[in-house]
């Protein structure tokens, strides 16, 4: 019997502050919603909140969105950015059992399939996790999905590569190219829509909904683009992605 076809939501560097005032004179609470509420959104089966929940993982940022949250009527998988705080975020959301040695990194089954998710909040994902996700995905025999925050590899983001790219790219890319059942992974901290190789593995820079970085300006640079996420439709023999502003 053919499995259903799974509709996965990404939201990625919210960037929400301790109260309504705006971040960086934009309304990140608004952009929030926008990306929450759209119709793209509806009938998911899942929903990644891909890091960077809070701009300045105040108790408040993590506060309102898990106010928002509460609602929410598929399950939620959430893992920190570098702007978060591992400590904090685990008083406002289900992070039982998926915290280990100070990192929260995990595998979450849904409908007979797999997703795993890694911990990138400082720079790197530590060698503990590559080894649990080398071991864990050697389990499965299908397909299996990856999130993590920072993406695994550089993407031509001339402000980004060269200041806040993953800093243990090789031995991230060492151990991913050894699995055979991760073909995509999913990411954030860009701030943009992108699309790179790894071997025979993409990644998916899903855009922020915070607001965008022009990855052609060595130095910062915001692009006019508005909030954006990602929806996947994931198929026994297929995975479709689209990116929505």
């Amino acid at each position: 019997m053919e499995k259903k076809v799974l509709k996965i939501g990404q939201i990625t560097d919210t960037h929400i502050g301790g109260d309504a005032s705006p971040v960086q004179g934009i309304d990140v609470r608004k952009n929030f919603l926008t990306a929450y509420n759209s119709e793209t959104m509806k009938g998911l089966d899942l929903l990644v909140l891909s890091g960077d929940l809070a701009d300045d993982a105040s108790p408040e940022a993590y506060s309102y969105i898990a106010g928002i949250l509460k609602d929410c009527k598929v399950p939620v998988c959430i893992i920190p950015g570098n702007h978060d705080d591992l400590g904090i975020m685990e008083r406002y959301f289900d992070l039982e059992g998926k915290i280990r040695n100070g990192k929260c990194y995990y595998r979450y089954d849904i409908d007979g399939r797999s997703i795993f998710f890694l911990d990138s909040a400082d720079g790197t994902v530590s060698s503990e996790q590559l080894s649990w996700l080398e071991n864990e995905t050697a389990k499965v025999d299908d397909e299996v999905l990856l999130f993590m925050h920072h993406p695994p590899c550089h993407c031509d983001h001339k402000f980004m590569d060269s200041r806040y790219a993953l800093k243990n790219i090789e031995e991230v890319q060492t151990t991913l190219l050894k699995i055979g059942n991760i073909k995509r992974i999913f990411v954030g901290h860009y701030h943009s829509e992108m699309e790179e190789r790894i071997g025979d593995k993409i990644v998916y820079v899903t855009p922020s909904t915070q607001m965008q970085i022009d990855p052609n300006a060595s130095d910062f640079s915001r692009t006019p683009k508005g909030p954006g996420w990602r929806v996947i439709e994931w198929g026994e023999n297929f995975l479709k992605t689209n990116v929505y502003f």
